[in-house]
């Protein structure tokens, strides 16, 4: 049975740029059934039927749930359990719900305490996004040549993650399947650390200053594309920091370590180790793909 015979009903929850994404993207892979929105203000769901993300959208979870095949949670990771919460209370029997948080330990273990035995959550995180948000920022091809997470527990449903994943690969990514565990350390490291560090100097560049003159009027491209993510949406990052926060300290932690071996080699004017440390990055960098 492929992806589109088993799946007719699609509810997002949260139609911002992810889910938002979803929907369109959805929709040009060919899914002709039928996607709703659900949220708390209509003016927001008005806009994303507007640029053609959902079919349609309702304030009501009882409305939005009923015959559903599959419910995409994308919000804020703070408030993920408490969608899943209130809609089990409403979706059909074997309704698989799946979510876009960027953190899996806390939020998998919390939501699969509340799974009833008749419907199946599977977590996932789609590793694409953008600093700006809201849905008309939109777009069908933001999940193409990414990489989605899938984290399956034990005890889940085999078919319910396989639908998971083949949504994921329909609309674009390359699907990688680990453990929620698993999942917050690599993402720590790949993508809560960056963010971290990049709010971090944003304000350090921010309070220097020479008696009539400010460094971050000089900033260039250099600064711009190390500090770009600080403009993601605190209320957002907030969440996924304190989620995450054992393994983000633990990697910030490893952040203050080689700061201080850059720091080392600059005070003792160690040409060799500079340069070592300055190829070594090089050499990590130049091996990442664009």
């Amino acid at each position: 049975m492929t992806l589109f015979e088993r799946i007719h009903r699609v509810i997002i929850a949260g139609v911002g740029l992810i889910g938002g994404s979803a929907g369109l993207a959805l929709k040009r892979a060919g899914f002709c059934g039928e996607i709703v929105g659900l949220g708390r203000r209509w003016s927001s769901l008005k806009k994303a039927i507007d640029v053609g993300a959902v079919d349609s959208a309702t304030l009501d979870y009882a409305e939005a749930l009923n015959n559903a095949d599959l419910l995409l949670i994308s919000t804020p990771v703070d408030v993920i359990p408490a969608i899943a919460k209130e809609a089990f209370k409403h979706a059909p029997s074997n309704c698989i719900i799946t979510d876009v948080g960027s953190t899996k330990g806390r939020l998998v273990a919390e939501i699969d305490e509340l799974t009833p035995e008749n419907m199946h959550f599977i977590g996932s995180h789609p590793m694409a996004g953008s600093h700006k948000t809201g849905v008309t920022a939109a777009h069908a091809s933001l999940f193409e040549g990414t990489i989605c997470i899938v984290t399956p527990t034990e005890s889940a449903n085999p078919e319910a993650a396989n639908v998971v994943s083949e949504l994921w690969k329909t609309i674009g990514a390359r699907v990688e399947i680990m453990s929620p565990q698993e999942h917050d350390l690599l993402i720590a490291a790949a993508s809560h650390l960056p963010h971290a560090a990049a709010c971090a100097l944003t304000q350090i560049v921010d309070g220097i200053r020479s008696q009539s003159r400010r460094a971050i009027d000089f900033t260039a491209t250099g600064f711009a594309d190390t500090t770009r993510i600080a403009a993601g949406s605190p209320e957002i990052w907030k969440g996924i920091l304190l989620q995450n926060a054992d393994m983000v300290s633990s990697m910030l932690s490893k952040l203050e370590k080689e700061l201080a071996g850059m720091r080392k080699a600059l005070d003792e004017r160690d040409e060799k180790a500079l340069v070592e440390k300055l190829e070594q990055a090089k050499k990590i960098r130049d091996s990442i793909r664009s």
